[in-house]
């Protein structure tokens, strides 16, 4: 790779991130069956902390399955495509009153207090038709192999990122694998879940924001309203996938439709832009972390994960709706001012301080493994190397390898026993961090794209790319 040429040590500590999260498969796997057809059935926990199995928000951020089991990957991909049209009306609790029982006896027996209150999040529809699975499943449950979503802290009938993050996912695999048979099959329900996803799109700014004060996306500990820079970035690549789907399927209806929905919430998205000098001096240019057009109400937080989908795009060689100038400039303003002692948080105030939500103050090794990716594929190398140095030091020198966490604590900490302040992981053990292995991707996609000239790689391209890896 031309980032890592004549950099032995890098290009070391790059493999031992990678090959570590090849025992995702191994120590995760919930099942893994012979169907009678002969072909692979395989799930796999979220963690060991919750049981769910493959969660849609969290696989999305990974290639492991991809590269290493192809067939298992379409078959779960499949699963979530067939969650759209699944409906089961029968009301079931969530959040507090699914987890406690004493939030279901009040509920029982104080029904007045609950006149004029929004159900959703306490008492509604198992599944909506339209929505996509947050899983496949949870094992305490039942078998692994039901496919029926059992995630019920939050309602993510409502949740904004799911079907997003479903489409572009479609994309990869079909241009990755080169199967076309499989859009096919699937065209008419993904056109049926988008239009279910634009429901949500509650003040018709042509962005899905689900409904008001509610939990909306896989960051299920943040609070956001209106247009959020997560979820608006996703919604714009999705309509880039689904306008690309709808070319590769000669619907030239369905394109210019998407088209449309693309122009429509870029206006709003732009919106989210600031150029600001912090206390500290420094200039920021970056999409704050969510608007509300309505109020007027603002968060300037800086959130490192605004360019997920950004890198999800290039990293199937799709071109990226962001400018190149401009993806550098938000860069460099979280590489300035998101940085903690354990890596680079999901949020910082606008100021480089904590934010409130405890969430937010953590630091993700997947947003940091994204964040690298993103600064190396637009020639921050330098940088890009010190996000992967601090990441290195959380999964090997803080004895996380094989059990790579989601999220630590963004600092030093001393708890109850401890002798001195020392580093605390929160989940450990998540498929999320195989996002590391993208890095190979998108290192082959930047060199085929100076050698092409072009920024859009084929399917033939990604494929050969895949087959030659794993030989």
């Amino acid at each position: 790779m031309a980032s890592y040429k004549g950099d032995k040590a890098g290009a070391l500590q790059l493999t031992r991130l990678i090959l570590n999260e090849f025992s995702f498969p191994l120590s995760n796997a919930a099942i893994w069956v012979e169907d009678e057809k002969g072909n692979d059935r395989a799930r796999f926990l979220e963690c060991f902390d919750y049981a769910y199995i493959d969660p849609s928000d969290v696989d999305w951020y990974s290639m492991v399955l991809m590269i290493l089991f192809p067939n298992i990957e379409k078959e779960l991909c499949q699963r979530f495509i067939d969650s759209i049209l699944a409906e089961d009306p029968t009301p079931r609790f969530y959040h507090y009153h699914a987890s406690f029982i004493e939030a279901r006896k009040h509920f029982r027996d104080h029904p007045e207090e609950y006149k004029g209150v929004s159900m959703t999040q306490i008492r509604d529809a198992f599944k909506v038709k339209g929505s996509v699975a947050h899983d496949v499943g949870a094992m305490p449950k039942g078998h692994p192999l039901r496919n029926v979503s059992d995630y019920a802290w939050y309602n993510n009938n409502y949740w904004i990122d799911l079907f997003p993050k479903l489409a572009l996912r479609a994309l990869r695999n079909v241009k990755f694998f080169g199967d076309t048979d499989f859009l096919k099959k699937n065209w008419e329900t993904l056109k049926f879940g988008f239009e279910h996803l634009m429901e949500l799109d509650i003040d018709k700014d042509g962005v899905p924001e689900g409904n008001p004060e509610e939990v909306k996306n896989t960051f299920d500990n943040l609070v956001l309203f209106g247009v959020d820079a997560y979820d608006v970035t996703t919604f714009l690549a999705c309509c880039q996938a689904m306008s690309r789907m709808a070319e590769m399927m000669k619907d030239e209806q369905a394109k210019k439709h998407y088209e449309e929905h693309f122009q429509k919430a870029f206006a709003s998205f732009e919106k989210l832009w600031s150029e600001v000098k912090n206390k500290k001096g420094r200039r920021l240019q970056y999409y704050i972390t969510c608007y509300d057009p309505v109020t007027g109400k603002k968060n300037t937080d800086v959130w490192t994960n605004q360019l997920d989908a950004l890198w999800y795009l290039v990293a199937m060689g799709e071109e990226p709706f962001i400018p190149a100038e401009r993806a550098k400039q938000i860069l460099r303003t979280i590489y300035v001012n998101n940085k903690t002692t354990m890596g680079w948080a999901m949020c910082r105030t606008k100021d480089g301080g904590k934010v409130e939500s405890e969430q937010g103050q953590d630091v993700y090794t997947t947003s940091n493994y994204v964040f690298a990716q993103l600064l190396d594929y637009y020639g921050m190398v330098k940088e890009s190397k010190e996000v992967y140095k601090a990441m290195d030091k959380v999964v090997f020198r803080h004895a996380n390898s094989l059990i790579t966490p989601d999220n630590l604590r963004a600092e030093l900490e001393k708890e109850e026993g401890e002798s001195k302040p020392c580093p605390h992981y929160i989940v450990a053990a998540y498929p999320r961090p195989g996002a590391i292995l993208t890095q190979l991707v998108m290192q082959f996609i930047k060199e085929t794209q100076n050698q092409t000239g072009s920024v859009k790689i084929d399917s033939q391209q990604l494929n050969s790319f895949v087959t030659a890896l794993m030989k």
